[in-house]
């Protein structure tokens, strides 16, 4: 959507129920109801009004109405988030939800990431990779939109987690370094 369609399309509700899966477990993109089409790709947009699902929706978006491909990057982030802990978007209360609760405990010293991960599906073989996508989820879902990586670069990352389990990825553009570009959190 962002990078192969021309011009780009900026899904904006891009949230857990909004991805379907099909027979083979393919991941498919649905409900472009709230899509916007940009102009110039990597320029945002403004929007008369805010839409989306709370928990989901970059906080830059509800300050300002604008949308670019960052907004869609923080939502997959939390769909992320979601994955490996088991918690809701919307999970806490009206000044907190996942991706702010996940970014504090990422932030706190001592916090052990592992601790994190659900318990339902955590298993001891792939921790590693669970770590690394909840990682992955933190560094999309950063404060500062211009620190979060393209979908390009989350779909490399991801990538390289499933050649680690011994599946081949495919060629989809550069790598985020996430472990030594360590984005800052201003604003």
């Amino acid at each position: 959507m962002h990078h192969d369609c021309t011009p780009s399309v900026i899904h904006r509700d891009v949230k857990s129920s909004n991805i379907l899966l099909d027979s083979e477990f393919n991941a498919k993109v649905a409900d472009f109801g709230l899509a916007k089409i940009l102009v110039k790709h990597g320029e945002p947009n403004t929007m008369s009004t805010v839409v989306g699902s709370f928990g989901y929706f970059a906080p830059e978006y509800a300050r300002t109405r604008r949308v670019n491909e960052k907004v869609d990057v923080y939502s997959f982030g939390v769909v992320l988030l979601e994955l490996v802990t088991g918690r809701k978007a919307n999970d806490g209360n009206e000044d907190m939800c996942l991706a702010d609760w996940a970014f504090q405990y990422y932030n706190q010293e001592g916090n052990r990431m592992v601790d994190v991960l659900d318990e339902k599906v955590k298993e001891p073989h792939y921790l590693d990779e669970m770590t690394r996508v909840f990682e992955l989820g933190i560094i999309c879902t950063w404060p500062r939109p211009s620190n979060r990586p393209s979908m390009r670069e989350v779909l490399r990352i991801l990538f390289d987690c499933n050649h680690q389990l011994g599946f081949e990825p495919s060629n989809v553009g550069s790598k985020y370094n996430y472990a030594s570009d360590s984005p800052d959190n201003s604003n």
